[in-house]
């Protein structure tokens, strides 16, 4: 699912933005790149839709716009390439959610977190911040889920129209 490609009304309509503006401005800013471009417009991986998802929110967070995007890579670049073919498996998993935490506007860690007993395990970026003044943790997951689910359904609706 990760490595479909969608045009830019889809795109739009997936990241649940009121415009296609603001797709042109995510793209101008460097924020997303165009996985295709041709004579009908460009289009878009669904993976780098679910990392400008990531990174929009990151960036809600007082981090920097490119810091953010360079952030969501971090935690999902390789995780959406591993997961390609059972991303909604991946994310409703009845275990384990994934984490990143930032920490006075950087990316401190990343972890995952059983749902049972809420054991922690770090998977990467690990980057101790001594007397921090804000914390925040972002469940990734729930952050990305509605544009898997937006996903699922364009390309389902493009499945049926063939």
């Amino acid at each position: 699912m990760f490595s479909e490609l969608v045009n830019a009304q889809d795109a739009a309509f997936i990241l649940d933005l009121s415009t296609l503006a603001e797709l042109s401005e995510a793209v101008a800013g460097d924020q997303i790149k165009p996985g295709q471009r041709g004579p009908d417009g460009d289009r878009f991986y669904v993976r780098d839709l679910a990392m400008l998802k990531l990174a929009r929110l990151i960036e809600t967070l007082g981090v920097d716009r490119l810091k953010s995007v360079r952030y969501s890579e971090a935690v999902l670049a390789q995780r959406l390439t591993a997961h390609d073919k059972n991303a909604l498996d991946w994310i409703e998993n009845e275990t384990q959610e994934l984490f990143c935490l930032i920490t006075d506007r950087q990316l401190a860690r990343i972890f995952l977190r059983s749902k049972e007993d809420f054991r922690e395990m770090d998977v990467g970026a690990i980057k101790p911040i001594l007397l921090p003044t804000t914390k925040c943790e972002i469940n990734v997951f729930r952050a990305i889920r509605p544009v898997l689910i937006r996903a699922r359904q364009v390309l389902g609706h493009r499945a049926t129209e063939v």
